[in-house]
């Protein structure tokens, strides 16, 4: 079975190899692990729908026009590698409320 997560070192990985979720709010912002310090070497981040784009900051919130745009998920976008500390430190803004930003975080 093909993922997009593909091409990762497991062996780095969370616990359970797990992705933790974020979902825009009512305000169109989100913010890595709700804003609680989590730690790791950095972290791939996608969209998970397929019609969804999101802007992405690093430590401070993203707006609509400050941020780097998530390219809507498919089967040929690759996540993005994001070489950040903490995971907390990832801002997320998006006019489509409700949508899905997948993380993974990288540690050790």
């Amino acid at each position: 079975m093909s993922t997009k997560y593909d091409n990762t070192d497991w062996s780095k990985c969370a616990q359970n190899y797990d992705v933790m979720s974020v979902v825009i709010d009512v305000t169109g912002n989100a913010q890595g692990n709700d804003g609680v310090s989590l730690p790791c070497k950095g972290c791939y981040v996608q969209t998970r729908e397929d019609n969804f784009s999101a802007k992405m900051s690093i430590g401070r919130p993203a707006t609509a026009v400050l941020g780097v745009e998530l390219a809507p998920s498919n089967r040929s976008t690759q996540p993005l590698w994001v070489p950040v500390s903490d995971v907390a430190q990832l801002y997320f803004y998006s006019e489509l409320l409700w949508g899905t930003i997948d993380i993974m975080p990288m540690f050790g």
